[in-house]
């Protein structure tokens, strides 16, 4: 999907308990979108795709908005369904006229990341945008550039300093405005549910944890040293402590295909409705 599109398709949006937002732009100038539902007490945040080849949780969190029948109660729902709006339209086609950013993000691949456009996970300027948070951001430094990921490119890049990026600056000012209380991030693939960060114990963490589990039949592990830090979640939860999850979504090699889409859809989902 790009951004063209899911614009389009938010201005399709006719119920009369979601409401729209856009809260910042990114490095292009593509709007960044918010969609509320409900007026309740507790603030829950849902993204998706931090990550420009895992586009299809953007997909997948739309059509989880689009299925809701009545309004949420006891909750505010808050969704963003395309956090690296110019990373998509990179792998999806969506840069248009602006073909010059497309040939300078070719030319920034190394024969190991893999084949273009599929290997791009940053955001336009070659920055990964979940190593960009201040949590832990010196440690995955470290970690990704002893990986040789000491530049931009396609993956793993921190940036040249936390929050350097208008996405992860929008993200961390929006959660911030709206005091959110549990925060899901959508990611592929894996079929795993991440909801810890270094020592921190959110209360009620644990347990939501086993519901999603159990709602989703995705494993609950531990992200790897090598991978941790500098991410939203990592920040989410370090910051208020309160209870912050990705979820890894479906099996196979990013971007996943279109084939997929029902399979995933029917566990994430079954997840997400046990937020509300």
């Amino acid at each position: 999907m790009t951004s063209k599109k899911l614009a389009k398709k938010i201005s399709e949006i006719k119920s009369p308990f979601v409401n729209h937002v856009t809260f910042g732009t990114s490095r292009l100038g593509r709007p960044l979108h918010a969609l509320t539902a409900g007026y309740g007490k507790k603030q829950i945040l849902i993204n998706a795709a931090h990550h420009a080849n895992e586009w299809i949780t953007t997909l997948i969190l739309m059509k989880f908005l689009e299925e809701l029948t009545e309004e949420p109660e006891n909750v505010t729902l808050h969704i963003i369904p395309l956090v690296n709006p110019d990373g998509a339209d990179l792998l999806t086609g969506g840069l248009g006229r602006l073909r010059i950013a497309c040939r300078e993000a070719a030319a920034m691949c190394r024969p190991e990341d893999g084949v273009f456009p599929d290997c791009w996970k940053a955001n336009i300027c070659g920055v990964d945008l979940n190593s960009n948070y201040p949590a832990g951001w010196e440690l995955a430094k470290k970690h990704k550039f002893a990986r040789g990921y000491s530049a931009p490119g396609p993956r793993d890049f921190v940036g040249p300093s936390p929050l350097s990026e208008p996405e992860t600056c929008a993200m961390v000012a929006y959660t911030m405005a709206n005091d959110i209380d549990v925060t899901i991030s959508l990611h592929s693939q894996g079929e795993e549910i991440y909801h810890q960060y270094l020592d921190f114990n959110p209360p009620g963490a644990d347990e939501l944890a086993l519901r999603f589990a159990d709602a989703s039949g995705y494993a609950l592990t531990h992200v790897p040293e090598e991978s941790s830090h500098g991410g939203y979640r990592d920040w989410f939860i370090s910051t208020f402590n309160r209870p912050g999850f990705t979820i890894e979504c479906g099996a196979g090699e990013n971007p996943l295909p279109l084939s997929q889409f029902d399979s995933i859809y029917k566990k994430v989902s079954a997840l997400l409705r046990t937020v509300l």
